[in-house]
């Protein structure tokens, strides 16, 4: 009887041992896919943020950005392809990583780094901004990744805002570190798409369908757009009492239409508070709470430079070209549609700083249609409640178990860091303990050649580079890099 049961518990044991075999192979197998995957995400990524900031160079600074290079840059990005950073760094690799990794981990230096070289009127300071949130941490993919930038935006506010004479110019700017990380955050976080689309789509949808006019409040601008012959048939003679009485009414017109389309994108942002995004709620407090305790700033500018932020860096321009993002894909926007979304973008910023000193008469007017408590319902929502010192956590997580271990840049985005941080330890704007951690830092990093154009660019002159995306979570310390080639031999670099 002995016999027989040991043969089959061995055989039980056999099938066993093969069934966790089987298994372990399939989730090893899995595993590689999803680490296959999460590299192809944070690949598209980078090239997708590239895109978009090159884009911006076209919309917002044509004069330094032609669209024939802007096209030739779209196009080098679109063939970009990735190879590991030791290929071109060698022993060196492992130097930079550790450097990227170090630098990654310590918010507060990075964001001391970022103030000290606008005071210092760095020529890469910029440059270097883009790179902190596309290379450095990841365009914000990983949670982690998310929680060292809020950080970093916090340190902003207490080093850069808090310190400057007059931080609510300084934010308008749109230019200094904090605005630009907030904007380049705030584009790509997946929940503030959400919050965009469910406040923003049937406001703009109404507007797309109701009117077909330009719905011009200045009485001058509004006569221009008809020819003489119009003029006469809607106004009267030029001149003439009736003339004027007419085209005040058609002003008048437009501006009562106009309110009524701010109030409906008021009342939708009211109604879609309950969706706003926890990570943009956290550093707006915090901006709040750290720029109230200021002695020279009163609360009620402090308020109005948070309704600003978010108006000016975040809603507004979803409103202006709810197209990028992903707001309207169904809906064509013609030229008057777009002029019209944007005198909403506008009434709605002056809604935020109705309270400066302005002595424009028709701008008075306008705004005294609106109810002044309005905007400042939506911000008590976004600022109330208790203020926490850690950033939140995102609620849903998908690529929890991952963390990133590679980082995607250029090979002149690397250089231009480096310098970067190496011209802001030789001055003079640093306390002494980031000085003292930056030297550290620093100590073994080879030196490098100062790159003098701007890092993001991509000219067949000056090619940038990239860097590498995710690893096993037990590879946590492992910070590579690497470089991408162009189909046409141009080569860019990234660390792996």
């Amino acid at each position: 009887m002995v016999k027989p049961d040991i043969h089959t518990l061995a055989h039980h044991l056999k099938q066993e041992r093969l069934y966790v075999t089987s298994e372990k192979q399939l989730i090893q197998r899995l595993n590689n896919e999803v680490l296959k995957t999460a590299e192809r995400l944070y690949r598209a990524a980078w090239i997708a943020k590239q895109q978009r900031i090159n884009l911006d160079r076209l919309i917002l600074t044509s004069a330094e950005a032609s669209p024939a290079e802007c096209c030739q840059h779209a196009n080098v990005l679109e063939d970009t392809q990735f190879v590991d950073g030791y290929k071109t760094l060698g022993f060196q690799e492992s130097i930079y990583g550790e450097f990227l990794g170090r630098f990654r981990e310590n918010p507060r230096l990075v964001a001391s780094c970022l103030v000290a070289g606008e005071r210092l009127s760095h020529e890469h300071t910029q440059g270097v901004i883009h790179t902190v949130f596309t290379s450095l941490y990841g365009n914000c993919i990983m949670q982690e990744d998310e929680c060292y930038l809020l950080q970093v935006l916090r340190y902003l506010v207490e080093f850069e805002l808090k310190e400057s004479d007059n931080p609510r110019r300084l934010l308008r700017r749109g230019t200094c570190a904090f605005s630009i990380l907030f904007k380049l955050f705030s584009e790509g976080l997946y929940s503030a798409k959400l919050f965009l689309t469910a406040t923003l789509h049937e406001p703009i949808m109404q507007l797309l369908v109701e009117d077909e006019d330009h719905l011009e409040t200045d009485p001058g601008k509004l006569i221009e757009r008809f020819t003489p012959a119009q003029q006469q048939r809607l106004f009267g003679e030029k001149g003439t009492d009736e003339y004027r009485r007419k085209v005040q009414a058609a002003v008048e017109a437009n501006e009562a239409k106009l309110v009524a389309l701010v109030n409906t994108f008021i009342g939708y942002l009211k109604q879609n508070t309950y969706c706003f995004p926890q990570s943009l709620h956290w550093i707006v407090s915090q901006m709040y709470k750290t720029l109230a305790r200021v002695e020279r700033l009163e609360v009620g500018e402090v308020r109005t430079m948070c309704t600003d932020l978010l108006l000016t860096c975040f809603i507004c321009p979803a409103i202006v070209n709810p197209e990028q993002y992903g707001i309207i894909s169904d809906a064509p926007i013609n030229e008057v549609a777009r002029f019209n979304l944007m005198q909403v973008g506008q009434l709605l910023q002056q809604l935020a700083m109705s309270d400066a000193d302005d002595g424009d008469p028709r701008r008075k007017s306008s705004l005294s249609k609106f109810d002044k408590t309005c905007v400042a319902a939506f911000l008590d929502v976004v600022i109330g409640g208790r203020a926490v010192e850690t950033p939140p956590m995102s609620s849903m997580n998908l690529l929890e178990g991952l963390t990133r271990t590679v980082f995607y840049m250029t090979h002149n985005q690397l250089l231009a860091l480096v310098d970067f941080v190496r011209s802001v330890t030789a001055g003079d704007q640093l306390r002494e303990e980031d000085h003292l951690a930056l030297e550290t830092l620093l100590a073994n990093v080879p030196q490098s050649r100062t790159t003098k154009s701007n890092s993001l660019e991509l000219t067949p002159f000056n090619t940038p580079q990239l860097s590498p995306a995710t690893t096993p979570a037990n590879k946590k310390n492992r910070l590579p890099i690497g470089y991408l080639t162009h189909l046409l031999n141009c080569k860019y670099h990234y660390f792996q």
